[in-house]
This record gives structure tokens, sequence and C-alpha cells, in this order.
């Protein structure tokens, strides 16, 4: 479904995920405006989309938007996301929330009190495979899941060859793990339903770049219920690229390669065959930014709950850090969870 009145969009950051945001706000209908530092990218913008620009989102939100897409580096998002929101502006934020745990709680603080929604870019949650395994998991298909694997695995995909903002600790926050680890997180906690997370233990590496950041990471994460997530990322691994996710419950599992076409059913039976179910191959950023505008113009519920996941995403991430660091795992004396309390036993 797509608006009647076409909703005003402002992009901030002209940049890739930028430019793949308004692709898909302007295939949807969409009115864009968009807003950069640098006149070139203003221009080429503007020639594009035949849309206005504004040399900062200041100006950008003075002209009047209905919402904007923050698509700037992430030592940015406090700064145009809280603006956006004492703007009473609706915001579709990039993951992640932030690149501190500090500036990730301002921007949830000011998210609690706006006017408006804010939802955060995890493009995960909108693949086809995703939501059947969460209404699979609803219903009690699985039975108990006791683990989910989920990886996320490139082959010479360094951000900008290791030259950008991706690998500035400084504007990221941290490398890989900030970039494609937040993904596999988050990921895997939505599919369990975002329970308590009581111990983290991981490992980052930077093996292939002479950046401050790494560039792989892996990582187990155990529930207060004993239940645990294995994660694994990396921006040059020495292998096939791959963005999978593995559930396994104690009546069936599920596997898949996510935004793909397929979903492997598996029962617990051994006797019973592996059920390739077909599901619709999702362009997740358009299905995002779809959910996105039916929002912002009052044709869906806005989003509940995401900050704040996204919140308890940051601190699993600073704390996956602190195991890399000491070499031991990290107990944590309060569970990280979502900060409303939404933390789902199943």
């Amino acid at each position: 479904m797509v608006p009647d009145t076409p909703v005003r969009v402002g992009i901030v950051g002209l940049g890739t995920i930028g430019r793949i945001h308004a692709e898909r706000i302007d295939t949807l209908g969409g009115e864009l405006a968009g807003a950069d530092l640098d006149p070139a990218a203003r221009t080429d913008f503007e020639i594009e989309f035949d849309a206005p620009t504004y040399p900062d989102h200041d100006a950008l939100l003075e002209s009047g938007v209905d919402a904007v897409i923050v698509g700037v580096p992430n030592g940015v998002h406090e700064t145009v996301a809280v603006d956006a929101l004492e703007a009473g502006v609706d915001v579709l934020l990039e993951k992640p929330l932030a690149h501190t745990v500090e500036s990730a709680e301002r921007i949830a603080a000011a998210a609690r009190d706006a006017e408006g929604f804010c939802t955060v870019g995890f493009t995960m949650r909108h693949s086809a495979q995703t939501e059947r395994v969460r209404a699979l998991r609803e219903v009690g298909a699985f039975g108990s899941i006791s683990h989910i694997e989920v990886t996320y695995l490139r082959r010479g995909g360094v951000p900008g060859s290791g030259d950008g903002w991706f690998t500035d600790p400084d504007l990221a926050g941290g490398g890989v793990l900030m970039d494609l680890g937040v993904h596999v997180i988050d990921l895997a906690l939505h599919v369990l339903g975002h329970p308590d997370i009581v111990e983290v233990s991981g490992t980052t590496r930077s093996e292939y770049g002479e950046y401050a950041v790494d560039d792989s990471a892996t990582g187990l994460l155990r529930t207060a219920d004993g239940r645990t997530i294995a994660i694994d990322t990396a921006w040059h691994g020495t292998c096939e690229p791959e963005r999978a996710c593995v559930v396994r419950g104690t009546d069936a599992g599920a596997a898949f390669e996510i935004g793909g076409s397929e979903l492997s059913l598996v029962s617990a039976d051994a006797a019973e065959p592996v059920e390739v179910v077909s599901v619709d191959e999702t362009d997740m950023h358009l299905a995002e930014d779809r959910t996105f505008l039916e929002a912002v113009a009052g044709e869906r519920d806005p989003p509940n709950g995401i900050v704040e996941e996204a919140l308890s995403v940051q601190r699993v991430i600073e704390t996956l850090y602190e195991s890399g660091t000491s070499g031991t795992a990290v107990r944590l004396d309060s569970p990280v969870a979502a900060a409303d309390g939404s933390g789902a036993n199943e």
C-alpha cells in the first residue's frame, strides 16, 4: 500500500545508503528533498531526483518535511535525529543507533519525548523469511528455541576500501561489529523476542587493513533462561560471502539465506524430510521504506519499541568489545534487554 497523499521525506546524507533510500522513496511515490555538506552530492541528487537540496539538516527541517531518513556517519546520528525529533518530524535512523551507548541513550530519551516517532534501519527484519520464522515461533512451531546462529560474511567488503568514515573509530564507534554485527545481533534478538542477555563472550580482530577498527568479530550471547546466540561477521573473510540464519528448537528448526526466496524447515523427527518452503524474495530496503511511509502517512501504526531494542543491541555491542579487550566472558549484573521491559520468553 502506498500513501494517497505524497509524504515529503528529507534524506540527510546523500551517500550510498541515502541514495538507496531515495530510490525506493521515489518508487513508492514519496516527495523527496535532500541535505548534505557536499555541494557535488547535492547537485547529483537534484539532477537524479528533480528534488531540492539543502546544505545542512537544519535548513531541511525548516523547509517543512514530514519525515527524515538519517544516513550520516554514526557519530553524527545524535545531532540530526534529536533535532528532527524535537522538531516533531518522524525519523528513520540508519543502524546502529549511535557510535556510543551514551549517545544512543540520548537518542532514545528524545524519541520517548517526541511527538513524532523514530524507527531504526534494521533491514533484515523485513525479509519474508524473518517474518515467516517469527510467525512460526509465535504459534509454537519450534517448541522451545534453544539456539540461533546468524552470520554476515563479506569477501573484500571493507566499506570505502578502508579509507572512509566506517574505519574511523571516532565517527563509526567501531568496525565491522558496528556495521554488520548490529544487523546479525538484532536479527537474532528479534527472532527470539528480545530476551534478557546475561552473559557476552566475543573476540574482535583487525587482520586485513591499516585501520584502528575491527574487520571481523565472533560472539556468543547467553539469555537469562539459558538460550544462546552465536554471531559471526567479517568485512573480508577468507570464505564464501554469506548472510544466513539458523534457528534450532526442541520440536523443529529453520535455516535461510537472508533475503532469499527459500526457507528450510527441519523437524526434530529425523525420519521427516527437510521441507523447503518458497517465499517472496524481498527487497528489504523497499519493504522497510514502504512501512515507514505508511506510518508517516497515518495508514499504519507507528513502530513500537524499536528504538529501545536498538539501544539493547548497542549495549550488547559495547559488551562484546569489552569481552574482546579483556579476553574473558562478561557477566552482566543488570541484564541487557529492551529498556521498556519488552524482553520476552517463549
